[in-house]
This record gives structure tokens, sequence and C-alpha cells, in this order.
């Protein structure tokens, strides 16, 4: 526990939220991303889990505010919650853009509440709290990724690659908030790594159907260079599966903390480009505050 402390007061980032308003209405291709059907429909399945499913983290972290004595952590928690809303009514807005445009993601957005609302109550505090660790820590990585490869968004819909690349940024900066949480007030690493397997194999299945739902409802049938392209995109040297595999395998060990991966300089490396031409998206449909 002591280690989780030592965390908790020496946090490299600050946790703040972004109030970002993004031009969701420039989005005008359904298949916004290279034009191909497949990496489209994954991006937008993705996107369709994040409005219900980070309410579900922020519920399941409140259920521990009042354990919390530590002030920074509990600053912290403020900070991820914060963070988190925000990314969620943004991911909505997307949503709706993408259904007037074929892709029908706020119908796959209400069926993950649907299914949020009758399933995850029933569970204990410290299981749903668990499940929350684990799918922050699969982001936290993905969203390394993003930062690290800023080209495997090459033919993107600029909207959505600077939404995409703003949420990664803050999932990084929050990547232990639910963590500390847990290690602090139940301490279990043991159910950790059982919710954790549980939570990947749910999430793998559900963003597999999903993206079969958008491409049958929208009657696409992809064509054989599309599937090609998002295998690379997973899979290649520099691809998404390819480049977590390691550190996801690290959530595993016993001494395991996700700032054991200083990986704030992709912070301040998007913070210098971003706010560095600040001016020039307000100017251009973006808000900051």
């Amino acid at each position: 526990m002591s280690n989780t402390q030592t965390y908790i007061s020496d946090m490299p980032v600050d946790i703040k939220p972004r109030r970002m308003n993004f031009p969701f209405k420039r989005t005008a291709r359904r298949f916004f991303f290279d034009d191909n059907p497949v990496k489209s429909v994954y991006w937008a399945a993705l996107s369709a889990t994040f409005p219900a499913g980070e309410k579900e983290f922020i519920d399941s972290v409140r259920l521990y505010k009042d354990k919390i004595d530590d002030p920074k952590l509990q600053e912290q928690v403020k900070g991820f919650i914060g963070q988190e809303g925000h990314h969620s009514g943004q991911h909505m807005q997307m949503n709706k853009q993408l259904r007037d445009l074929g892709l029908d993601a706020v119908r796959l957005e209400k069926h993950l509440e649907r299914d949020i609302k009758k399933f995850v109550p029933t569970r204990p505090d410290r299981v749903r709290l668990a499940l929350t660790v684990g799918m922050e820590h699969v982001t936290a990585i993905m969203a390394d990724h993003a930062l690290n490869h800023p080209e495997s968004f090459d033919g993107m819909d600029d909207t959505i690659r600077e939404l995409l690349l703003w949420h990664a940024v803050e999932e990084i900066e929050h990547k232990a908030v639910a963590f500390d949480v847990f290690m602090t007030c139940e301490g279990d690493r043991k159910l950790l790594h059982k919710c954790m397997k549980l939570a990947t194999r749910l999430f793998v299945v559900r963003l597999s159907c999903y993206m079969i739902g958008l491409l049958w409802w929208s009657k696409t049938l992809p064509r054989w260079r599309h599937i090609k392209s998002f295998y690379r995109m997973l899979f290649s040297e520099s691809g998404v599966i390819s480049t977590i595999k390691a550190p996801y395998k690290e959530y595993f060990r016993e001494d395991f903390h996700p700032w054991d991966h200083q990986n704030q300089s992709l912070v301040d490396m998007w913070k210098q480009k971003f706010y560095n031409a600040k001016n020039d998206r307000a100017s251009d449909g973006y808000q900051t505050e």
C-alpha cells in the first residue's frame, strides 16, 4: 500500500478537464477513415461504447469517494470525473453525426446503456471498480499507441482525429486514478487480474458485434483491400494490437502500477503542438476553455 501512496503524492501530470467542442458537422464522409468501411466502423463502434462506458467508470469510482482520506487522491478523483464526463459528451456528439451519415453509433450507444443498467448494478462495488481499473488500463495503452503513432490516423477525418488524440491525452493523465482508488480501498490484485480477463473478453466480443452491426445496417460489404488495410492497422509492427500486447501483460505483475510507464512526455508534446495552434483552431470551429 505504501507504494500506492508514493504514486498518489508524486503524480507526474495534473488531471484537469479541458472543455473542448469539436465541429462534428464538418465530418461529411460516412466512411471517415481512409474511405475504408472496416476501419471506420472500428472507431465508430469504439465511440459508441464511450458515453455509457465512461459513465459507469465514473459511477464505480464514486462508490468509493467517501472512503478516500488522501486529499491528493480526492482531488484526482474530481479531475477524473470531470475528464470522463466531458469525453462522454463529445463522443455523444460524434455518434449523432455518424448516425446522420449512416453509421448508427447512437443505436449501439443506447444498447450498451441498457445492458449496463440491467447487469452492472447487481455486481459488488469492488467488482465494478475492478472492471473499471482494467478497462482504464486498456484505454491508457491504446492512448499511448495513438500518441506514439499519430501516422496511424493518416486518412482520418480531421475532426475525429483531433477528438481521439485529445481523448488519448486525458486517458494518460488520469490512467492511475481508478487503480489508486482500488488499491487504497480494496488492495486485491487477484480480483483485478480476474476482472481484467473478463473485461477483455467482453470488450472484444462487444466491439466485434458492434462493427458487424454497423456494416449490416449501412448495407456495406467490405472489399478485400479494406480488410487487409484493417488487419495492418491492428497487426503490423506498429499496429494497435502489436504495440499494446506487452503493456497489457504488465498489468498482471504483482508490483504493477500504471505510472511504471512514464509517458507524460506524450501529454507535453500534444499540449505544445495543440496549444501553439489554439487560436487558429478556435477561429476554425474548435473551442477550448
